[in-house]
């Protein structure tokens, strides 16, 4: 869809107000928060995995040998993904409007590739898709299946379902933690009370959004799901334990001569990225259960 005269006279005078109320979302510190990595070609992150076998402590005795054991070395493996958009708008639109139309545009497709990362960061590249093959894993499709803590029903969570939550991530990473969720999902945790009728959802002035659970700071993200069935209703832990690597930072360039012959000016914006949990321990997730 182009940005033309037509479909947008209302920013053309008679007399407007010089600014635009736009929508806006609600977007959580993810990226901010994840270890970041900026580096051309593939990333290979050692990863060393107790899980199956580890370095085993057992009595001995005096001239017996002792058995050799040790943990494994594997990888996690970040690739490059690209991602763009592209806007034309009408020249003009431009000659006609009393503000920088094509400056708005930029403010708004900076705003909306940076929703477009945090969506691939907390759901993958493709939240349709059950794979996760060859594309953005981000927190839903890397997660370890051991660090889902499943909720017992499809619709309702409970405050022992977030006590569980919490203590699925180890203390050294709690230092850090915060919740992520979306802004119903905040709001039905707000009517949680505790076993002496206290509310778990309390407000908090220090908080950077204002609001804690068990002393951890809630953020809340338009690209959480709600709660339904099967769906990873909150995240809970230190999200540095989420690598993003970037081969090309967000690009955003106008194009005044391309689309020339359309009287037409393009806004284009591209970036190269990826997402994938690089320290399982550190982040935990509460599933839905299935009908």
């Amino acid at each position: 869809v182009n940005m033309t005269e037509g479909a947008n006279g209302a920013v053309i005078p008679e007399t407007i107000a010089k600014k635009i109320i736009a929508k806006v979302y609600d977007i959580c510190p993810i990226l901010e928060k994840s270890t970041k990595y900026n580096l051309k070609g593939d990333l290979v992150i050692p990863y060393y995995d107790e899980g199956t076998t580890a370095i085993t402590v057992a009595w001995a005795e005096e001239f017996v040998d002792l058995e050799s054991s040790v943990g494994s070395f594997t990888n996690i493996s970040l690739k490059d993904y690209l991602a763009g958009a592209l806007t034309l708008v009408s020249r003009k639109l431009i000659n006609n409007s009393d503000f920088n139309i094509v400056d708005f545009v930029i403010e708004k497709m900076a705003y909306a590739i940076a929703r477009f990362i945090e969506n691939a960061c907390l759901n993958g590249g493709n939240p349709d898709s059950t794979t996760h093959v060859n594309q953005v894993k981000g927190l839903a499709g890397s997660v370890a299946q051991s660090q889902l803590v499943i909720a017992g029903s499809t619709s309702a969570i409970t405050a022992n379902n977030l006590v569980d939550l919490k203590d699925q991530v180890k203390d050294a990473f709690q230092n850090n933690a915060i919740w992520i969720m979306s802004p119903a999902t905040r709001t039905a945790l707000r009517k949680l009370k505790d076993d002496v009728g206290r509310y778990l959802l309390n407000d908090d002035i220090s908080s950077p959004f204002g609001t804690t659970l068990m002393g951890k700071p809630v953020y809340v993200s338009d690209n959480m799901p709600d709660v339904a069935e099967n769906a990873v209703a909150i995240w809970y832990g230190d999200m540095a334990g989420l690598a993003t690597k970037f081969s090309e930072d967000v690009n955003i360039q106008v194009l005044r001569e391309k689309f020339a012959t359309q009287h037409a000016v393009g806004v284009v914006g591209w970036v190269s990225f990826d997402a994938k949990i690089e320290n399982a321990q550190a982040i935990a997730g509460l599933k839905m259960s299935a009908s």
